[in-house]
């Protein structure tokens, strides 16, 4: 036997001793009654979006079922185009909501089609709510827990708030939720098939999310750092060669439509139309100081400019919002000069000029939002560069996680509303900050883990939490969604390991999170 062997015969006996739960029987109530769990599921799912209709009447869209967010018509509008005139356009986003729906479409009409997307993604949030269970089981080996996250995850609606919104975001939470499950049961039997099924949904949550795409060679790397498999190199392409094929395939059709290499979106980060409106330019300049650009919440910095959508009466169309701090001037222009600036965006708000003077008056306003996003990242280089992320970083995860939950002011809800909003606030603020504490845990014994879970799944949390602010500048609240089943689940494992270890329960050379060495 050669001394790593003897190294991991010896941790798994430390593993084993250390446990502070038994490790359930093939048996236990998790995998055989896995059908009720997912009923219990689907009850629950359905009743959030049930909530959402309630407090959301009155849309006049085509089927019974759907909800729109602002992004809809983005991906739903090219399978329309493709239909009715055969070109897939405008093809701005990746196709990962539109392949779902265009298969919809050949046997069902519009609504039905929406209805079925709506559909879809209730069936995969539900299912989710049971695999997020077993990621947990696998962790720990304890049932115990692993109900507890269940529970956890059935009570929390932040991440299935979307589910009967048609856009990105419900589908990718499954997508990567189901290819981490798939990831380590495909280590654990070996199994090319589920590797290649694991692979197959981080292909698809790239093409909801492109800002995954450096996820996929990541995981890769994890399989060949980590050697689980015979052979690690053959596991790693299997991991991912769905990508590989599904985005040469992607890339392939854009460079003959656009004669251009795109292997993710087409037109950058946002679409070409979008670049050419006002809140794009000043959006440029907010994000250049590290200001809150989220145009539709009321008191943003971005609305003080005169660039809001909704809720304008709320803070008088921007003029409540607060003015901008001092590190967002710098030598070039003035309070007066930005308010100014913001007389001219409410003025052209007002309509009252032709469209040609109208159409000069927007190109001259987005020049002057450029050159004073140029004269800020000229002259205040620290600024823009390092501190206007970790700013942006507190945009993003200061909240309380109920940005669309029930939009109703807090004191007109029912009683059982607020309740349900206050508990939603509660998941939300203790799973990021305990599960961040997990999350620097678990990281920071890389080098051991006990399953690739245990580096996966932080290293995921992290990656998202992370990538938005400081690579992107961006703070869009439900980008959270997105690793919050993680913190949540992350959350629960440390909460009942340290409640067992309080309560005077042995656990005599526990140094891990979980069942660790």
């Amino acid at each position: 036997m050669s001394g790593q062997e003897m190294h991991l015969c010896a941790f798994h006996q430390v593993f084993r001793r250390t446990a502070l739960f038994p490790p359930p029987q093939q048996s236990g109530m998790l995998k055989r009654r896995w059908y009720l769990f997912i009923m219990v599921a689907l009850v629950v799912r359905g009743l959030y979006i049930g909530i959402q209709h309630h407090y959301r009447p009155g849309q006049d869209l085509p089927g019974v079922l759907s909800l729109e967010s602002g992004d809809t018509k983005g991906y739903l509008d090219p399978v329309e185009n493709l239909i009715d005139q055969g070109r897939y356009e405008p093809d701005y986003r990746m196709p990962g909501v539109a392949a779902p729906y265009w298969l919809f479409r050949q046997f069902l009409g519009q609504g039905a089609s929406r209805d079925a997307m709506v559909l879809l993604q209730w069936l995969l949030s539900a299912i989710n709510v049971y695999v997020l269970a077993l990621i947990a089981l696998r962790m720990t080996g304890s049932e115990r827990i692993a109900l507890l996250v269940y529970i956890a995850f059935l009570i929390s609606a932040y991440s299935s708030w979307f589910d009967p919104i048609i856009a990105s975001d419900s589908l990718s939470i499954s997508a990567l939720i189901l290819h981490v499950h798939f990831l380590q049961s495909a280590l654990d039997r070996g199994s090319q098939g589920r590797l290649l099924l694991s692979g197959s949904f981080l292909a698809w949550f790239v093409f909801l999310r492109p800002i995954g795409v450096l996820l996929v060679p990541l995981a890769a790397a994890l399989i060949l750092l980590r050697r689980t498999t015979p052979r690690p190199w053959r596991s790693a392409l299997m991991l991912a060669l769905p990508f590989l094929v599904l985005d040469g395939v992607w890339t392939a059709r854009n460079l003959s439509v656009h004669g251009s290499f795109s292997p993710l979106t087409n037109q950058g980060w946002f679409p070409e139309d979008f670049s050419r409106e006002i809140r794009a330019h000043a959006m440029h300049f907010v994000q250049g100081y590290g200001g809150n650009y989220i145009w539709w919440h009321p008191g943003s910095d971005i609305r003080w400019y005169g660039v809001w959508k909704g809720g304008a009466t709320i803070d008088d169309e921007g003029r409540l919002a607060k003015a901008p701090p001092p590190y967002a001037y710098v030598e070039g222009y003035t309070p007066a000069d930005l308010g100014a600036l913001s007389d001219r965006v409410r003025s052209l708000e007002r309509g009252r000029s032709s469209p040609t003077d109208s159409l000069a008056e927007v190109v001259s306003i987005n020049a002057r939002f450029d050159e004073l996003a140029g004269l800020y990242k000229e002259r205040a280089p620290f600024q823009y560069h390092v501190l206007s992320r970790f700013r942006m970083f507190k945009n993003l995860v200061w909240q309380n996680g109920t940005e669309s939950l029930i939009i109703v002011p807090f004191d007109q809800l029912p009683l059982w509303a607020k309740v349900f909003k206050l508990v939603q606030v509660m998941a939300y603020v203790l799973s990021f900050i305990i599960g961040t504490i997990a999350c620097v845990m678990l990281l920071w014994r890389w080098r051991s883990p006990p399953t690739v879970l245990h580096l996966w799944v932080p290293f995921i949390m992290a990656y998202l939490v992370l990538i938005f602010p400081f690579a992107l500048r961006m703070c869009e609240w439900r980008y959270m969604a997105h690793p919050f089943p993680f913190a949540l689940l992350l959350a629960v494992i440390l909460l009942a390991r340290k409640g067992r270890m309080s309560a005077g329960h042995q656990a005599a050379g526990a140094r891990t999170l979980v069942n660790g060495r």
